[in-house]
C-alpha cells in the first residue's frame, strides 16, 4: 500500500512537472522577433523552490537508506527527475527576452510586455557588474509605469544600441536659443 501511494504520487508529479515545462516551452516558442535574451538578474541566483525540494528529496533518500525500511529507489529517483523539471521551467520563465516589438520582463508572464511604442522616457545607470536601465511607460489602460531591468555587462552595449535605435528618433520641432538663466526659470 505504502509503495503504491508513493509511486502514484511520483507519477502524478512527474506529470504535473512535464506539463509545467511544456508550457513554460510552448510559451517561449511563442514569442517572435527574439533579439536578446538572459536570465533576469534578480533571478541569477538558483530557482529556490525546486532546490530546496530537489535537497530535500535527497535527504530523505539517505535517511531511508539508514534507518527505516527502504522506499524504492526508483521513488526518489522520480520526485528527483520532477523536480528537475521544476527547476528548468523556472529557469527558462525567469528570462529577459528583448524582441523586435518590445521587451519582456520575465517570459514566463508574457502579460507584463512592454511594447516600444508604450515607451515615453527611459535613463541608464552603470554600475560594475550590470548596467540598470529604467524605463518609463504607459499601459494599456492608461497609467504610468516604470518598467528596471538590470543587463549583465557582456550584454550592455548589444542592448544600448537597440534601445536608442528603437526609442531615440529625430528630434521634433523647432529648436530656439536660450538665453543665459532663462532655461532655469530665473529671468
Amino acid at each position: 500500500m505504502f509503495n503504491t501511494l508513493h509511486t502514484v504520487l511520483v507519477i502524478s508529479f512527474v506529470a504535473v512537472t512535464g506539463g509545467l515545462l511544456a508550457m513554460t516551452l510552448m510559451q517561449r516558442l511563442r514569442v517572435r522577433g527574439i533579439r536578446m535574451t538572459w536570465l533576469s538578474a534578480s533571478r541569477t541566483s538558483l530557482p529556490v523552490w525546486p532546490t530546496v525540494f530537489m535537497g530535500v528529496v535527497l535527504v530523505f533518500l539517505l535517511y531511508s537508506r539508514n534507518t527505516v525500511s527502504p522506499v524504492s529507489p526508483l521513488v526518489f529517483l522520480g520526485y528527483f527527475t520532477g523536480g528537475m523539471l521544476w527547476f528548468v521551467s523556472v529557469v527558462l520563465s525567469a528570462a529577459v527576452v528583448v524582441t523586435e516589438y518590445g521587451i519582456l520582463p520575465e517570459a514566463g508572464r508574457s502579460d507584463e510586455a512592454v511594447g516600444w511604442g508604450q515607451i515615453f522616457d527611459y535613463f541608464e545607470v552603470e554600475d560594475h557588474k550590470r548596467v540598470h536601465f529604467a524605463f518609463m511607460y504607459q499601459d494599456f489602460l492608461g497609467e504610468r509605469k516604470r518598467l528596471d531591468l538590470n543587463v549583465p555587462l557582456q550584454h550592455a552595449e548589444r542592448f544600448r544600441r537597440m534601445v536608442r535605435a528603437k526609442l531615440d528618433g529625430p528630434m521634433e520641432g523647432t529648436v530656439e536659443r536660450i538665453r543665459h538663466g532663462q532655461a532655469l526659470g530665473n529671468r
